[in-house]
């Protein structure tokens, strides 16, 4: 098959990051890939597009529009696709139209369980535009059916996270010792109300305050909207153990790094952060949200930060820094989880099943236009 990829974005964020994988898999099955995006942004996941040999185009001049719909169809006809994927809610609605004027199948991704309230009913009147939906993950699975009144039949999943054990591994964390150990603490996310990093601002703070004798540094990866103001909230309060490192355009190393894994977020997906963190062997601190709710199992692989205060969150690592042996078999925990749960063979299966429901709708409709019933020919 010809296939025609749309994404909002190649900015860099949790839809953009496997993309590689997903395009390897369908590939794999003999099928032509190209990935159309609608702006730039950041850009940050072309670099992994090149690397993996990836064709695609982005769509706007300007980094930081979106291409018009008019420029989106006009891009897709040219590709003459069997079929159209898309992905994140503008991409969905594009390739959506697309599928109506060229006639053609689409399937598209749901890659969060929270929808912004506009995205989630104009998704609700459109669902039956998009012939297959695509979760990231069980819970996204169920959202999708639930929030847009799709069919469970009509909803598969396929997580998008492939655990790799030559990755590197984190060294566990030995303690504070003789007062010069540094518990190092990490998050990657988009600098994004989403994500509530203001949180990890404020528990940083109460350490501080309440317990000096711990030594542990924040390290906040990621870019976004917030982040001017997420510095002004570190320097109004004083706070040197905390830094915003920006893009990380490699999680691997990065989470290799760590002692331990924070994510505070009021919502998410599969939250592939939260799994690299995982396959690196770090114990992790959570939100009981979203598939981050099924993935850590609480007292074994991470802990929950329920309900998500400062105190609470402070306790929590004061736990950890407390107690390496804990850190220790809990990390240990993470890393075997994600690696039997999500090893290239399952995962393999998985996207096989989705690729064979999108490999039966381009036949079913071809079979329609050879008996006559369902005319294939693009609109003029």
């Amino acid at each position: 098959m010809r296939i025609v990829y749309i994404i909002n974005s190649l900015n860099g964020g949790g839809a953009e990051r496997p993309l590689p994988d997903i395009v390897a898999q369908m590939r794999a099955r003999g099928h032509d890939v190209h990935v159309l995006a609608l702006a730039r942004k950041a850009g940050n996941a072309v670099a992994w597009l090149k690397d993996a040999g990836i064709v695609h185009d982005i769509l706007s001049p300007h980094p930081e529009k979106f291409a018009s719909l008019r420029t989106t169809l006009a891009a897709v006809r040219r590709h003459a696709p069997d079929l159209i994927w898309t992905s994140l809610t503008r991409a969905t609605l594009y390739g959506q139209m697309a599928g109506i004027v060229l006639r053609r199948p689409v399937v598209s991704w749901q890659h969060n369980a929270y929808l912004r309230p506009w995205n989630r009913r104009i998704l609700h009147a459109t669902h039956r535009l998009t012939d297959l939906w695509v979760a990231d993950s069980r819970f996204v699975a169920k959202c999708t059916a639930r929030q847009l009144n799709v069919p469970e039949r009509d909803v598969i999943t396929w997580p998008l996270f492939t655990a790799q054990a030559h990755m590197p591994q984190a060294a566990p964390w030995a303690g504070p010792g003789n007062g010069r150990g540094v518990f190092r603490l990490g998050t990657l996310g988009r600098l994004e109300a989403q994500k509530n990093y203001g949180l990890l601002i404020q528990t940083m703070a109460c350490l501080r305050d309440h317990a000096p004798h711990c030594r542990i540094h924040l390290d906040i990866g990621g870019e976004g909207s917030l982040a001017p103001q997420l510095q002004e909230q570190i320097t109004a309060l004083g706070l040197d153990n905390i830094t915003l490192s920006g893009f990380q355009a490699d999680p691997f190393a990065y989470c290799a790094g760590l002692h331990g894994y924070v994510q505070p977020s009021l919502f998410e997906g599969l939250c592939i952060a939260l799994h690299e963190a995982m396959q690196a062997g770090v114990p992790s601190i959570v939100t009981p949200v979203g598939a981050m709710a099924d993935v850590v199992r609480d007292g074994e692989t991470g802990l929950f930060l329920d309900p998500p205060t400062p105190e609470r969150l402070a306790s929590l690592l004061l736990r950890l820094y407390d107690n390496p042996a804990l850190c220790a078999r809990m990390g240990a925990a993470a890393r075997q989880q994600v690696l039997s749960s999500y090893n290239l063979n399952a995962i393999t299966a998985q996207a096989r099943a989705v690729m064979e429901r999108a490999e039966q709708l381009v036949a079913t409709q071809a079979g329609a236009v050879r008996a006559g019933t369902s005319p294939l020919t693009p609109i003029r």
